[in-house]
């Protein structure tokens, strides 16, 4: 792998995975996008025709993945999936964009099969494992899709990106794809009805809570600066809600890890 911190001339502290993106992208790489900055999104999305041709062809979504990913925010989620088992875990990251979560996990020792939509940061996703010698399943969400059942589905900053009506149907789809499943709602105040939607934390936990009767977990977990909540679901076949708050999470269907009722509120409030 080439060494970024070597390969690029910006001066320290300049974060690798920015320079990761210059290598690849090189003459094209922007440094003034190198921001989580929602109006830059906006600006270089009304170029193009529609939305989808914005997604499969701009790189300003890698950018700006790699920017939220650099606030830690979700440090607090991997943490939670590193405690889940023994061994390797089988980790399928849905709509992992540039993979940064996945590469987390595989740093970690673990399996994981990445799937998004086809476009450029799913092209910064497989060029980085190439670089880091990860021999990774790569799956674009295209009509018929396969890929091995997990022991944990990861899916965050997915949800709030798709309109209202599909909502529903992602939550249920996760569900049949892995053992234990953990979702972010984002209650998204920056919703445009383009790139982010609306998103009903209250129904869809609801939701959830009735397809997976006992085994759903909701949270409020994060308030973001920008005045956006969070609440983290978990549930599937591997999830068990205890009567005292807490929750077992069980990934293999035999060793388990136990929350003591650190992660949990009670069952049935939205």
């Amino acid at each position: 792998m080439s060494d970024p911190c070597r390969s690029f001339a910006f001066p320290p502290p300049f974060h690798p995975l920015w320079a990761e993106l210059a290598i690849f992208l090189g003459d094209q790489f922007r440094p003034d996008w190198c921001t989580d900055s929602d109006e830059k999104v906006f600006e270089e999305a009304a170029r193009y025709p529609d939305i989808a041709t914005f997604y499969k062809n701009s790189d300003i979504l890698i950018y700006q993945g790699i920017g939220y990913f650099l606030q830690g925010w979700k440090r607090k989620y991997h943490a939670l999936v590193l405690q889940l088992g023994l061994g390797a875990l089988q980790i399928l990251d849905f709509g992992c964009g540039a993979g940064h979560d996945g590469m987390t996990f595989l740093h970690y020792g673990h399996r994981v099969t990445f799937a998004d939509l086809d476009g450029r940061s799913l092209d910064f996703c497989r060029w980085r494992l190439q670089q880091w010698g990860y021999d990774a399943t790569v799956v674009v969400l295209c009509g018929e899709i396969q890929m091995p059942y997990a022991h944990v589905v990861w899916c965050t900053d997915v949800i709030e990106h798709l309109p209202p009506a599909e909502q529903l149907g992602l939550l249920t789809t996760l569900g049949q794809l892995g053992r234990v499943i953990l979702v972010n709602l984002i209650d998204d105040k920056r919703a445009d009805g383009q790139i982010h939607y609306p998103v009903d934390r209250a129904a869809l936990t609801a939701h959830v809570m009735q397809a997976w009767p006992g085994a759903t977990i909701a949270q409020d977990v994060y308030a973001m600066d920008d005045g956006n909540a969070v609440r983290l679901l978990i549930y599937g076949a591997g999830v068990q809600q205890d009567a005292d708050g807490g929750c077992t999470i069980d990934v293999h269907g035999t060793g388990q890890f136990t929350s003591g009722g650190v992660l949990a509120e009670p069952a049935g409030v939205p």
